[in-house]
């Protein structure tokens, strides 16, 4: 192997380590554990105003804005089977980011 390749894998460990980055961002806002978290946290520092809902009030509001039942049900479905992909593209930019970060270490250390 030649030198240029301590390069690539800095790039690549890095860019692995970026994309996990972002779908752990995307993912963020299905994720309801981590809303209910945000809400209790909020609540337990006293930001919740009538203005300031909180993200399960969110959540709540944009399921009961829907104008029919139906549409309530199918916004919850969604909702739900978003936090399920949400926690599994989690597990996945766990592993992404496990991969990037050996990248950068045997980049950082190739000789």
């Amino acid at each position: 192997m030649t030198r240029e390749t301590d390069g690539w894998l800095l790039i690549s460990g890095g860019l692995l380590v970026a994309l996990a980055l972002l779908i752990w961002w995307r993912t963020g806002r299905y994720d309801i554990k981590g809303a209910a978290i945000d809400s209790v946290w909020q609540i337990a520092r006293g930001r919740r105003t009538k203005d300031n809902p909180t993200a399960i009030e969110d959540m709540a509001q944009h399921i009961g804005s829907a104008p029919t039942h139906l549409g309530k049900a199918r916004r919850t479905v969604f909702t739900i089977l978003g936090h399920f992909i949400a926690q599994a593209l989690g597990v996945a930019a766990l592993f992404v980011a496990a991969i990037g970060l050996v990248l950068l270490v045997v980049g950082w250390f190739w000789n």
